[in-house]
This record gives structure tokens, sequence and C-alpha cells, in this order.
């Protein structure tokens, strides 16, 4: 497996394809998907046991810039039905809300001097930045050592998640998705297998339901919600708890990509 800057650029050539009708073959993917780039790799994901498509797939093209140009034409419609594209995340992203679709992201670890503005500006080379805010202590007007940033796509913060580690004013950073308190509530139960939240079926194989895409695993642990940075109103922020789940197969999520 390649290391590094290598594996990185990589892993940007990766898409993920949810929500594919159960009819969709890899040669349809090909065909469809062809238009945006050259494509080194199809496969569609299928049951070990019963050799049912699982309603995903990912395809890997030659060069990154393919997926962005089919992420800059969403939404996407194949054999009559939409199907949900996203950036693929590497296998060793274990965290449960890496693959949320969210605008918004956590940002700590901020030195003081560090502005809504220094953060708006970075940001905004992975997409349109909507809002970027530093967290501020009320009594002494001084930076919290945290922020929000929200962009107006959710393709803009798999970006960023893609792209860390993050450095500002000479400083690494600490990027991580945000959720909200209601979605963070929705962490109630372990996946029965692996793969992304909303291809889960109760143990009964891996349907698409895009109304379950935000339903984590892993209850946040309250210790360490925001790991070092003081608990806000709002409820998002790193969550690191919660061991990986098992992987059935090389393939078993965004998560669970594995070079071939």
């Amino acid at each position: 497996m390649r290391q590094g800057s290598d594996a990185k650029e990589d892993q940007g050539k990766k898409l993920f394809v949810g929500g594919i009708h159960h009819k969709t073959e890899e040669q349809s993917l090909r065909d469809y998907f062809s238009k945006f780039g050259e494509i080194v790799d199809v496969v569609v994901m299928k049951d070990s046991h019963t050799g049912k498509p699982r309603g995903f797939g990912f395809i890997t093209f030659k060069e990154a810039s393919s997926v962005d140009a089919a992420q800059n034409n969403r939404p996407h419609t194949l054999d009559g039905k939409e199907i949900d594209t996203k950036r693929a995340m590497p296998r060793e992203e274990s965290s449960p809300e890496v693959h949320a679709a969210v605008k918004k992201i956590f940002v700590g670890a901020l030195k003081k001097d560090v502005t809504s503005e220094d953060l708006n500006n970075y940001f905004s080379a992975f997409g349109n930045v909507v809002d970027a805010q530093v967290v501020m202590n009320k009594e002494t007007n001084e930076s919290r050592g945290f922020a929000f940033v929200t962009f107006d796509d959710t393709d803009a913060v798999d970006k960023v998640i893609l792209a860390r580690p993050h450095m500002v004013r000479e400083n690494k950073i600490d990027v991580r998705k945000a959720l909200s308190k209601e979605e963070m509530g929705k962490l109630r139960s372990r996946p029965p297998r692996g793969g992304p939240p909303q291809y889960w079926n109760n143990g009964n194989g891996y349907n698409y339901d895009s109304s379950a895409a935000q339903s984590w695993d892993y209850p946040p642990n309250p210790a360490e919600t925001f790991g070092s940075y003081p608990q806000q109103p709002y409820g998002g922020g790193p969550m690191r708890g919660g061991a990986p789940y098992p992987r059935p197969t090389p393939y078993g999520g965004p998560n669970n990509w594995q070079q071939r």
C-alpha cells in the first residue's frame, strides 16, 4: 500500500456511489461516470452469502479532477433512480461521524490570535464558506481556541476532511465534522455490519435509506466530546469513542475502501 502524500493523492481519486438500483451493474456505472474522466476501477458490492447487490459501490478515476467533476454535476440518475455520490473516505477513518453529510466543521487547537477572517480565507479554498466564527470568551473577549466553519455544500466538508492535516498560521489544527445535538442524539446502536450507516438494514442487508444518513453508532463520551475544548451549546466537535466495527469485506463502505 502506498504511503504519505501518494496514498492521499490516490484516495482523492475514489468516489463512493450509493442508492444504486439492484439491477445496476459495474459496466453501467462505468459507462455513466466515464464522461467525467478515465476510470481505473469499478466495483458494485454484493453480499458474500447471497450474492445480491448491497446497494452501493466504488469508482476509481485516473485523475482526482474527475471526482470533482462528478461531484460538481450532482444529482446523478442511473437506471431510473437518483444515486448518492460522495468522496470515498480512507479505511483508516474509523470515527463514525466522518461519513455524515454535514455542512459544518469543528476547528480546534487554534492559536489565540487566529481570527474568523483567517479561517474564512483558509477554508475558502475547499468551497464556498457561508460562515466562520471563532468562539470567544464572553468575559475576556479572547478566543477559546476553537471555531465552527459552515459551507454551502456537504462536498466541501468532505474535501476538507480528506485534506487533513491542516495548518493555520504555521500551527496544526484539529478539524472534524460538526454534528448538532439532535444528530448526536441519534447515536443509539452499533451497526450490525460494516458500511456507511445509510446502508444498514437492521442486520438484514444493505438497503439504501437516505433518512438514516446521519444515524451514527457509538454514543458520544461526555468526557471526550470536544476533547480539551470547553463544551458549547452546539453539540458538534470531536468524537473519539468506540472501537472500529467489523468489516466483512475490503469494501465495507467509504471508510473501508481498500486499494486493490
